[in-house]
């Protein structure tokens, strides 16, 4: 399907937005991959364990697990689908169809449609994560990194509730970012290591295949160790939700901090504090219609509008949670939205990784600024004062910020802070008249804080 394509359908994640290798990539979180693969390869996990019991022939299964996936298609299983109304009788009736005669009287045998679809859809959630989202979130984190190396000794003024607080440096905030999403991305990793699986039948009672052996919890295990799962130790006749929650959780929260790097960055590119500059293609690239000087932040209002579309769905992961007794359906329709939040992240970091290896950070100007700004001296000055004695340094210094003149002069000029400055070191009066060398601790803790992440990023390969 064609861009132009794309354009007659109504949902702009498709056309607009998923585009290159991760509109290819995006299959892996179709139906049609749910059932022609993880579905089948549950199905095989279920006849190789049964194979092993002498109920039918090891070599028939191996053909079928050889020739079947390949002879399935998605359009026959909605056909199917649609004469049965039942997505998961659907796969094993084309299933059967294809395989040898032997093989399919065995198909399913024991088994209840979610020991089959919690599975897959568990091992769905965690291809999508691992081929999707990951890597194009450690290309995230690699810009990151980068940048807290390359500015760490960048001054620049920190900025609390939209005003000018104390400097800072733009590798230090940068290296903020890049702990935050470290640190959820590890997070992440580990909840995909605990989402466990359950092949227990009807109400998770192992009633079906009780009846057939005396091993009913060794067949589950084996099942579910050939497609890279473990049992809970219980189960309904799903597996507990909360695993495969807590990995959305932190997708979502991934998320957030993938939304507050690109707001501080589209506030940053504000025409009154232009401090840095997304890359702009001065050819062919139009910011307004209407004014043709602008160049708006669109890479960050993108990333954050993306934010603002999946987060809420965060709700209804939780009140899936709930499923009355051993089962019910009120998550059939919302559950199957849950791979939208991959593919929406996934589009934000890719697009958040490319802003930021062009973006431009003006060092000159954020030092001019920083070093134009006497009074953002007022907390380091206060300290000093109190350090050697002066009680009310805080009042003293809050009231000369508020008179006219460079605050530094105005202390030297004091007569009540007079006694006070003398016992100060004279590197600690230089270090007040230049703000920007107030920095070292901050450009040497930029650097120290993305060690670990330098050493996590050896570890992975990221998406070019």
């Amino acid at each position: 399907m064609s861009q132009a394509d794309y354009m007659s359908l109504p949902d702009p994640l498709i056309g607009r937005y998923l585009k290159g290798k991760l509109a290819e990539q995006a299959s892996l979180l179709s139906d049609q991959h749910l059932y022609c693969r993880h579905c089948v390869n549950v199905e095989l996990a279920l006849l190789r364990a049964l194979a092993r019991r002498g109920v039918l022939d090891a070599a028939a299964v191996e053909k079928a697990a050889t020739e079947v996936p390949g002879r399935m298609s998605p359009e026959e299983i909605t056909e199917e689908e649609n004469r049965v109304r039942h997505d998961l009788k659907a796969v094993v009736n084309v299933m059967a169809r294809h395989s040898p005669e032997e093989v399919a009287p065995f198909i399913h045998l024991g088994a209840t449609s979610y020991d089959i679809l919690s599975n897959a859809h568990l091992l769905r959630l965690r291809e999508g994560v691992e081929e999707l989202v990951l890597p194009r979130l450690r290309k995230v984190l690699e810009e990151l990194v980068r940048l807290s190396k390359e500015h760490a000794e960048t001054a620049c003024i920190g900025r609390t509730h939209g005003q000018y607080a104390e400097p800072t440096t733009f590798g230090y905030v940068m290296a903020t970012f890049a702990e935050r999403l470290g640190s959820g991305m590890r997070e992440l990793e580990r909840s995909l290591q605990l989402l466990r699986g359950k092949f227990s039948g009807a109400v998770g009672a192992y009633v079906a295949l009780g009846l057939l052996y005396d091993d009913p919890r060794e067949i589950e295990r084996e099942i579910l160790e050939e497609v890279g799962l473990t049992p809970n130790s219980c189960s309904t006749q799903i597996t507990h939700p909360e695993p495969a929650l807590a990995v959305l959780h932190h997708l979502t929260s991934i998320f957030g901090v993938l939304a507050n790097l690109a707001d501080d960055l589209r506030h940053l590119q504000r025409s009154e504090i232009a401090e840095v500059a997304e890359e702009f293609d001065s050819a062919n690239q139009v910011g307004s219609s209407a004014m043709p000087h602008k160049r708006n932040p669109i890479t960050w209002e993108n990333v954050k509008s993306l934010w603002k579309t999946f987060v809420p769905n965060i709700f209804t992961y939780y009140m899936d949670q709930i499923s009355e007794h051993q089962r019910d359906l009120t998550n059939s329709a919302s559950a199957r939205f849950q791979p939208r939040l991959l593919l929406g992240l996934a589009v934000a970091a890719e697009r958040t990784g490319k802003g930021l290896n062009k973006l431009f950070v003006d060092r000159e100007f954020m030092l001019e600024r920083l070093n134009g700004l006497s009074q953002v001296v007022s907390g380091p000055a206060q300290v000093l004062l109190s350090s050697v004695g002066y009680r009310d340094a805080h009042e003293k210094v809050r009231r000369l910020t508020l008179q006219q003149g460079d605050l530094v002069s105005l202390l030297e000029r004091d007569p009540d802070v007079a006694p006070y400055w003398a016992k100060l070191q004279p590197w600690q009066k230089e270090a007040l008249r230049s703000p920007a060398g107030l920095v070292g601790p901050a450009a040497r803790q930029a650097r120290a804080a993305v060690e670990p992440w330098e050493e996590y990023l050896k570890e992975t390969v990221c998406v070019s």
